[in-house]
């Protein structure tokens, strides 16, 4: 079973007999469907169903000799609306199953950014066409959370969010230079982070280590594409699973300057989300390259 299928309204689907009665309705009445031949002897497909406005199951596996469908590995998706374009990105195989990630370098978030591929088939029909990848691809960015809280923001004037944002802006143009080599820019950012140390150390004897982090993105555990963030709500909607009828939040966070598409059930986030809150959890990192 799935661990993200809570996010898309299916809480209590926690045995595979529940499990594989939702995949059968997939597999019966697909929104979408695609079959691609890999080989001479080996059809690939894909099928998905909508279960909540944007959001989903996709059932991939292989045709057999016998023109069977034979399930490989399923997962939920959240179709995301916020576009980054994005360079040198690469992509790779699951050791396990036939699905993809992702990966690519963002100055803004200070890590290499990975994400489950939601549309692997496309990139299947782009290599088997012989066409190379581009260096700058448009992501759009979504994720699921099993969990997560709701804080206050920190409070700030409109000359702090202004500094905030040139600062920032520097400092991406700083880390671009010393990726290309520059060592004023290295030595500049070594300084810089030390300056940030120091002010962080002597804040923390007396403040919230949260009045302090305004956002974070750090990978988490040892899945590649699961990150802990503290990011702040631009926008939040709600939809609810048509099977279930569990309510889930739909919110759009901006961590580090990146905005992202966000999923939870209802049931599972403590606090209110609201416009300017901010959200503190686990997320489960998808995307969707435009190839």
């Amino acid at each position: 079973m799935h661990s993200y299928l809570r996010p898309i309204g299916f809480s209590r689907y926690i045995n595979k007999v529940r499990v594989n009665d939702i995949i059968k309705r997939v597999m019966e009445k697909p929104d979408y469907r695609n079959e691609l031949m890999v080989t001479t002897e080996e059809t690939i497909f894909e099928f998905r169903k909508e279960f909540a406005e944007d959001m989903g199951i996709v059932v991939h596996g292989i045709v057999n000799e016998k023109q069977d469908y034979e399930i490989e590995y399923y997962f939920p998706y959240y179709n995301g609306r916020n576009v980054h374009v994005m360079e040198d990105i690469s992509i790779e195989k699951n050791v396990a199953v036939s699905s993809y990630y992702g990966a690519c370098e963002d100055v803004r978030l200070g890590v290499s950014l990975i994400f489950y591929l939601q549309n692997s088939m496309d990139y299947l029909e782009k290599i088997l066409g012989g066409t190379g990848l581009s260096r700058y691809l448009p992501i759009t960015l979504s994720a699921f959370a099993l969990n997560g809280k709701v804080i206050l923001p920190v409070k700030k004037t409109r000359e702090d969010i202004q500094r905030n944002k040139s600062e920032l802006k520097n400092r991406n143009k700083l880390i671009a230079a010393a990726k290309r080599g520059d060592e004023s820019a290295m030595e500049t950012l070594t300084v810089a982070d030390l300056d940030t140390y120091t002010r962080i150390s002597g804040r923390i004897m007396k403040e919230d280590v949260f009045s302090i982090v305004d956002s974070s993105f750090m990978p988490y555990g040892v899945s590649c594409d699961r990150y802990s963030i503290i990011g702040t709500i631009v926008e939040i909607s709600d939809t609810i699973n048509v099977i279930t009828e569990e309510e889930i939040y739909k919110m759009t966070i901006d961590c580090n300057g990146i905005t992202f598409d966000l999923a939870i059930n209802k049931a599972d986030i403590v606090g209110e989300p609201a416009i300017g809150r901010r959200f503190k959890g686990i997320i489960w990192m998808q995307g969707v390259i435009g190839f």
